[in-house]
């Protein structure tokens, strides 16, 4: 622990250091436009954030350049932290003189948790009933808080569990920590699955985005019913719409593997991929490299569209990327895994979870 708590001090001083300038200031400017941040434990958060997660231009996180420096145990320990949880952590008991056994209500786990600082450090984490929220890394069997964590005794205890819905439903990899919930949500994904191609025929759609809450809501009424109708008669659940534009053209697909995704303008992606002589327009030309350089759009409606005819995908890439010797069924996939790394970088999470 003293070893944990001396790298995650020099750890910061890096992250803080010229090198990384630019790139913290806009990762700070990204959640606080107006450049201000009164609370230690804001400022926090987006500094662990930016060094356990964000990858610079190099690809590695700033704790992975860090580790380079090191051998051996320190840099062993350093790489563990990778598994950097954050968490909404309910004190149950002390754990020896410096830490406490908690329970986070994010993953529905338990954690051994210990301050670097010794029992000073987690004291006002002593009491059962308190709850933290905050971020917590590997140090061995137990876990070590990391930053500065906001803390709200049982009496307030209320106000923290209350973002626990969000945090789930916004971080679903925090949730899948938990294998028993990973499990859970492959098998209702599979369902859901079925439910889509039972009602659709297909686990594809495209329709106009004033359809697409329709559409949805069809799928949730079907796959209820065909699961029994458990809890009664179906009643549509007041949910917030997805927000598509009437006119905005939408392809809605199940796939097995990658579960419901949206894609706009898939029309213009149809059209293109049929008529490769289009890509000269700027229209079909920017929808497409969306498609392509965007890390939040799934590799799964380019690979649809390229496994109907993969020819005229060729012809399509070739003038986009100016590679008149490109070939989709050679040079496709190390395409999307060059542009889309965090689709390659571990096996596709559900998109159902399981709260």
């Amino acid at each position: 622990m003293e070893l944990a708590g001396g790298l995650k001090g020099e750890l910061v001083q890096f992250a803080l250091s010229p090198r990384f300038g630019r790139d913290l200031e806009k990762a700070i400017s990204a959640i606080f436009p107006d450049g201000v941040i009164n609370d230690e434990a804001d400022l926090s958060v987006v500094l662990e954030s930016f060094i356990f997660t964000r990858r610079q231009r190099s690809g590695q996180t700033v704790l992975e350049i860090f580790a380079e420096r090191f051998s051996g145990e320190s840099r062993a320990l350093l790489l563990s932290w990778s598994d950097y949880v954050i968490g909404v952590f309910e004190s149950k008991e002390p754990y020896g003189t410096d830490g406490v056994v908690a329970f986070n209500h994010i993953d529905e786990l338990t954690y051994r948790i210990r301050s670097n600082m010794g029992a000073e450090g987690i004291e006002y984490f002593l009491v059962p009933g308190t709850v933290m929220i905050g971020a917590v890394v590997p140090v061995g069997d137990d876990w070590m808080i990391s930053g500065t964590p906001r803390a709200f005794p049982s009496e307030d205890a209320h106000a923290a569990l209350a973002s626990v819905r969000e945090l789930q439903l916004t971080n679903p990899k925090m949730v899948f920590r938990n294998p028993a919930k990973l499990a859970q949500a492959r098998e209702m994904q599979a369902h859901q699955h079925e439910s889509f191609l039972d009602l659709y025929g297909n686990d594809l759609i495209v329709v106009p985005g004033s359809e697409v809450d329709e559409k949805i809501m069809a799928l949730y009424r079907h796959n209820y019913e065909r699961a029994g109708s458990e809890s009664g008669p179906w009643t549509d659940p007041d949910l917030p719409g997805f927000g598509f534009d009437s006119d905005d053209v939408t392809a809605i697909i199940f796939d097995k593997e990658d579960g419901l995704g949206f894609y706009r303008e898939f029309d213009v992606m149809q059209e293109v991929f049929a008529k490769p002589e289009m890509i000269v327009r700027r229209r079909y030309r920017d929808v497409v490299t969306s498609y392509l350089r965007d890390e939040n759009v799934s590799p799964v409606p380019l690979r649809r569209l390229a496994a109907e005819d993969p020819d005229k995908a060729s012809q399509v890439f070739r003038k986009l990327l100016k590679k008149p010797n490109f070939s989709w069924e050679r040079d496709g996939e190390a395409l999307l895994r060059k542009h889309k790394p965090g689709w390659f970088a571990s096996p596709p999470l559900p998109t159902v979870i399981p709260v």
